[in-house]
């Protein structure tokens, strides 16, 4: 394929993903808790998830994403000190993407975010539906069986390997050495998130 547009709703900020092709990234729906309570947080819940609380998201390497425009809007949440650094756009909430850790090669860019009109055949199908248990309903069996978990985290463990010792890991868009962009705020859930 080839690359990706990226941009948030207000088109404030915008980038690229280079050298997409679904075999290179994994697109999955993640059902957790933290990823419903992060939309929340920004307000961004019912653009963000899907029926059943789901965040559709295509996870790459992080030397594979540039931001050309809007970068000083980006801003950073964490559910808590030590969690998933969860990036949005300042300008208008949009959901941008989740990272790891700043040596992580790992970014999930959240559906929010990928405006290329051709993103589905870009990114490929859902390949995995994940943290089921999270879920604000029950899922059509048809979806689960389509994409199924089962062997999900020892492929994108194996990816992530291969993409740090590749060097994909750098440059990493949303880190300036091991700090991030932008000083993270600390959200914590409250007991019925």
């Amino acid at each position: 394929m080839d690359n990706l547009a990226l941009a948030c709703r207000c088109g404030t900020i915008s980038g690229r993903a280079i050298k997409v092709y679904p075999h290179h990234g994994t697109r999955v729906v993640c059902y957790c808790k933290d990823c419903q309570s992060f939309a929340q947080a920004i307000a961004a819940a019912q653009a963000t998830l899907d029926a059943y609380g789901g965040t559709d998201i295509y996870q790459l390497p992080a030397a594979r994403v540039q931001i050309h425009r809007g970068l000083e809007q980006v801003r950073c949440l964490r559910l808590s000190e030590k969690g998933l650094y969860r990036w949005y756009a300042g300008c208008c909430n949009t959901p941008i993407a989740n990272t790891l850790a700043p040596r992580m090669p790992l970014v999930g860019l959240i559906h929010t975010f990928i405006s290329d009109p051709a993103a589905e055949d870009k990114t490929g199908p859902v390949r995995a539906r994940v943290n089921l248990a999270g879920a604000t309903g029950d899922i059509p069996r048809d979806l689960v069986r389509s994409a199924p978990a089962k062997g999900y985290v020892r492929k994108l463990l194996f990816k992530i390997l291969q993409w740090k010792l590749s060097g994909q890991s750098r440059p990493n868009p949303f880190f300036t050495g091991n700090q991030p962009i932008c000083k993270p705020e600390i959200h914590t859930k409250t007991r019925d998130q």
